[in-house]
């Protein structure tokens, strides 16, 4: 027959487990407290002397063209990712951003551009400062409108066209208004027949009618196009004015309480290893 093996409850387990790490650490628990408190002090001190840096979090508006994007947000936020991209996004800030290499370093490596809504993106970036993180987060998106201008320019150029046109239109037809409501038109002093003046009144009413009408549509196709260049449906990217920045770094205190847990943990695992010789024989 098997022997049946003696089942532990869980409070007898959790009781003897207490016990045994009672007597790990009772000897040591001077040189533990000791040791947690000089490693949070020691890292509290080294964060302090550390320089300070900042993160800046801002939305940005894509642009539009007739109510369109320009690209998509997972293609913006590629491209303004890019290392190329930011670096000269940088040289054309001038000295403003990154005056160092530290600071300029700092932007390249913590820049990040992601999708937030469908027609917006969420910059985020540390700096050296709360004023650099700024001008660095102005400086992304005054070149991603650069580089679309190229984009945007031939379709704004070809609804500007078609408004030259319209304007053209409503000129031409304003003309021939002025021109039909004249006296002359009307009451040509040379005729002197009074079925062929009424006759001619008629068409020239007829006329007069046909052209107000081509004329109140050209106005509303003017007004159309004007919308579709409005600031409603295009626009260039924009910065959002609410701009979050905060202290990333040195935080001592949440570093010394990190450091002091690892230590707590490492001196309690020490002292476990290296029980006392009668907590060995027990």
């Amino acid at each position: 027959m098997s022997e049946v093996q003696p089942r532990i409850s869980v409070a007898e387990y959790v009781g003897g487990l207490s016990t045994f790490l009672a007597r790990s650490i009772r000897k040591r628990l001077s040189t533990i407290a000791l040791g947690t408190l000089a490693a949070m002090f020691a890292v509290f001190l080294v964060s302090q002397m550390m320089p300070a840096t900042y993160s800046a979090t801002a939305g940005v508006r894509l642009a539009r063209v007739d109510g369109a994007d320009l690209m998509t947000p997972q293609a913006t936020a590629i491209q303004m990712n890019l290392r190329t991209f930011l670096t000269q996004a940088l040289d054309a800030a001038g000295p403003a951003v990154g005056r160092d290499d530290r600071g300029r370093s700092l932007i390249l490596e913590s820049f990040n551009a992601r999708p937030n809504t469908a027609d917006s993106l969420t910059l985020v970036v540390t700096a050296a400062s709360e004023t650099q993180a700024r001008d660095a987060l102005e400086a992304g998106v005054n070149q991603l409108n650069k580089e679309q201008e190229r984009l945007r320019a031939p379709l704004v150029s070809e609804l500007d066209a078609q408004l030259a046109l319209a304007d053209a239109n409503i000129a031409s037809l304003t003309r021939i208004r002025e021109s039909l409501a004249t006296s002359d038109s009307i009451a040509p002093s040379a005729s002197g027949d009074p079925a062929a003046l009424a006759l001619r009144r008629l068409w020239l009413l007829d006329l007069a009618t046909r052209n107000e009408e081509r004329l109140a549509a050209a106005k509303v196709e003017r007004r159309a196009l004007a919308s579709r260049l409005g600031p409603t449906k295009t626009y260039p990217a924009s910065l959002s004015d609410d701009v979050t920045t905060a202290q990333s770094s040195p935080r001592p205190v949440r570093h010394a309480i990190f450091a002091g847990a690892i230590a707590l943990l490492a001196l309690l695992l020490y002292g476990m290893i290296r029980m006392p010789g009668p907590a060995r024989a027990d």
